[in-house]
């Protein structure tokens, strides 16, 4: 007893010391295409922007602020070619030397050999959606800040045109022009409802504020009761909108990118609310989750293709790899240009090339696994 109790744990020690050879060549893999890939996609877009950056005069701090905050976006974005080439080099090498097919000698299935790609692939695709979530959408909204920043040689002071923002209540305020200097709104609307149907209107030629409510100057109220309107002039009103400060007219409308997932989501819910079309919003929301996912699925696919390339050179793997990645992304774009378009839904258009690689990567698995 004591025999086989040795026996079994000599062998797991093993399993464990070749799992973790096989995860770490695949990170060492994953780490220089990742690199490699980060510093093509730097040197492109310097050489694309170097006539701004000096046209503009730009300082050298900004131009580094520029790249540094730009980095996660592009990190995110070629990913899932990191990890396609990646763990299809780790794999082409280990079986180019014959180790899979010792694996394969020890009794140990395809099955069995990927599992620490599995591991692998879900633990960076974890990282993939937290990152995204938490680091992308700041970085971003801070490159876009630095970009007009450069292009405009001064700061931001917050004025803006064409303004719309909810507030807490739901109100729905909309204003031509916003002058952060002297706080001041023109050519203002206000609505608000109750149990979701529309109450109030205002219209103002401006809106100030006095340090503790609104003030909107001459313009008209109306007030909607069943199938009864009334309609007051006024010279100045004080208005009370809820948790809306002078910051709020100052935000930026965020782009998608710029949005955590939360806040994506609350803007489509506000935009329903609105009447408004955020079918590309839905799309993007789907996105989100959609693409550090196929993290993982890429890795498990890749890993397959290279464990089973036994005389497969690097180069030809290296081909494959970028045309899969084409394949990809063009099935990824296509079917976003779906969504946003309404010709399928928003999850099936974020989900579909997911779903597809998912169906793909599972028949290599079942034809090799078949053939032994």
């Amino acid at each position: 007893m004591g025999t086989t109790s040795g026996f079994f744990h000599e062998f797991d020690l093993k399993m464990n010391i070749l799992y973790k050879y096989i995860a770490l060549r695949l990170l060492i893999s994953l780490l220089l295409t990742t690199l490699t890939f980060l510093l093509i996609t730097l040197v492109i877009d310097l050489t694309e922007n170097i006539d701004t950056f000096i046209d503009y005069e730009a300082k050298i701090d900004l131009i580094v602020l520029y790249y540094a905050y730009r980095i996660p976006y592009w990190l995110i974005l070629i990913l899932p070619i990191s990890c396609l080439l990646g763990s299809i080099f780790a794999l082409t090498s280990l079986a180019r030397h014959n180790e899979v097919t010792a694996m394969k000698t020890l009794g140990f299935s395809i099955n069995r050999i990927l599992i620490p790609i599995f591991f692998c692939g879900a633990s960076i695709s974890g990282f993939a959606f937290v990152f995204t979530d938490y680091v992308v959408p700041s970085a971003t909204l801070n490159h876009n800040k630095i970009n007009k920043q450069i292009r405009s040689q001064q700061s931001d002071d917050g004025s803006q045109r064409h303004v719309l923002i909810q507030g807490g209540l739901g109100e729905i305020i909309y204003a031509r022009n916003y002058d952060a200097k002297i706080e001041r709104a023109e050519e203002v609307s206000i609505e608000m409802f109750t149990n979701s149907k529309l109450s109030t209107r205002i219209i103002a030629e401006n809106l100030f504020w006095n340090k503790h409510d609104w003030i909107a100057v001459e313009g008209y109220r109306y007030t909607f009761r069943e199938n009864n309107q009334t309609t007051t002039s006024f010279d100045t009103l004080a208005i009370t909108l809820s948790k809306l400060s002078p910051e709020d007219f100052s935000r930026k409308i965020k782009l998608p990118e710029e949005m955590t997932y939360s806040e994506l989501k609350t803007y489509i819910s506000r935009g329903n609310v609105r009447g408004e079309d955020v079918s590309r919003h839905r799309v993007d929301l789907y996105l989100k989750g959609a693409l550090p996912f196929a993290s993982f699925i890429i890795i498990v696919l890749g890993s397959t293709i290279g464990a089973n390339a036994r005389s497969t050179s690097i180069s030809n793997s290296f081909g494959s790899g970028i045309l899969i990645c084409f394949v990809f992304y063009g099935c990824l774009k296509t079917c976003q240009a779906l969504g946003w378009n309404g010709l399928i839904s928003p999850l099936l258009s974020a989900w579909s090339t997911n779903i597809l690689f998912v169906c793909l990567t599972l028949c290599i698995i079942w034809r090799i696994n078949k053939t032994g």
